[in-house]
């Protein structure tokens, strides 16, 4: 038995002294370096497959309290929205409250100041963007009363034009479960020339 594994031994240095010997540490390396590797930091999208939303856009909200869903009671905002586009994407947010009061003259005029945050932006186009601050008077179109803000929009990015999805958090200390919004893009923001409000996805 010890001269055929002897002789098997030589066979095989044979073989390897005329090249065809396999290094099995060299070919795994080889492979790495044609792959190349990942990490739990990689990107599997790249943030500039966003769609870029850079812009303006009317935010209408439909408060999941309010059951009739008439959009003359939608909460209405102007957002500025600015996607900066880096190793990660992240999304500033200028939110400036409309007046929808039934007693607002204009309809719609804005309301200054404006609420402002940052949020980022997951490749898949989602993100949640806080709504932090005070409701004026004539943005809360159910009572038209000052009242303390604390929403977050759940939201996707469907389109460049296109942002909707769910409100969570509280107004005048009411819990917004069940609300929705939508915002789609506008070019002119002047109250006369705002189209109508949406505050649900489109089906």
């Amino acid at each position: 038995m010890l001269k055929r594994m002897s002789t098997r031994m030589s066979v095989a240095a044979l073989v390897c002294s005329l090249g065809a010997c396999v290094d099995a540490g060299k070919s795994f390396d080889d492979f790495g370096d044609r792959v190349g590797t990942t990490d739990a930091n990689t990107v599997d999208r790249p943030p500039s497959s966003i769609f870029n939303i850079t812009g303006s856009f009317l935010v209408s909200v439909h408060a999941g309290f309010e059951t009739a869903n008439d959009p003359a009671y939608y909460m209405q905002m102007l957002v500025n929205w600015t996607l900066i586009d880096g190793d990660t994407a992240t999304l500033d947010g200028s939110y400036i409250p409309l007046c929808t009061f039934q007693s607002c003259a204009p309809m719609r005029e804005m309301i200054p100041p404006a609420i402002t945050n940052v949020a980022p932006v997951a490749t898949d186009g989602t993100f949640s963007q806080p709504i932090v601050g005070t409701l004026p008077s004539g943005a809360n179109p159910l009572s038209g009363s000052q009242q303390p803000m604390n929403g977050l929009l759940n939201a996707t990015i469907l389109d460049a034009d296109t942002v909707c999805g769910s409100v969570t958090g509280t107004v005048a200390g009411l819990d917004l479960a069940g609300s929705t919004f939508a915002a789609i893009r506008v070019t002119d923001t002047a109250a006369a020339n705002l189209p109508p409000p949406v505050a649900n996805c489109p089906n």
